[in-house]
């Protein structure tokens, strides 16, 4: 009986995997062009307006990574809280969510900072980049990346905690 209850909740917790990895993904594929209007927005203002995108912005998809990364990301976070009350799960992703936009912003005004110091030849100190010169999915799939890791401390904690004997 023990063995069948096991079974099911190793089950439970596959599925569960599973669904949260291509939630993560649709999520990703929603959310695609809000996070690059959101990079090209943190450029603009992190470097007081010293860059000027032009051309066409057109996109199909972003990077590979950037749909794994937010997949992993979703599923990290399901596994971790599978069996916990709603207050911990909010508290949960409320902090992911905090530590993923700080990281966000930083990630972006960095890069967008060493987009205007290697310029030498930029007109009145403008940077002028074609819309696709910026690696979005780079950007936001380590965002995502970082933004999980308490939540691996706490999975990897709670795995090496030794099992009280019963005997």
């Amino acid at each position: 009986m023990c063995k069948l209850k096991n079974s099911l909740k190793l089950k439970k917790k596959i599925i569960s995997g599973i669904l949260a990895f291509i939630v993560g993904i649709g999520i990703a594929l929603c959310s695609d062009s809000y996070f690059r209007e959101l990079i090209q927005n943190i450029f603009k203002l992190s470097t007081s307006g010293k860059i000027e995108f032009i051309g066409k912005d057109f996109y199909i998809l972003l990077s590979e990574f950037y749909y794994y990364a937010f997949g992993i990301g979703f599923l990290i976070l399901t596994v971790e809280n599978l069996n916990k009350k709603l207050t911990q799960i909010l508290k949960s992703g409320i902090i992911s969510l905090l530590i993923f936009g700080i990281i966000l912003i930083g990630i972006s005004s960095i890069v967008a900072n060493m987009k205007i110091i290697e310029c030498t030849a930029c007109e009145n100190g403008i940077r002028k980049l074609h819309w696709n010169d910026i690696n979005y999915g780079l950007i936001v799939g380590v965002s995502t990346l970082i933004s999980i890791i308490p939540n691996l401390i706490r999975i990897i904690k709670r795995r090496k905690k030794p099992a009280h004997n019963t005997v």
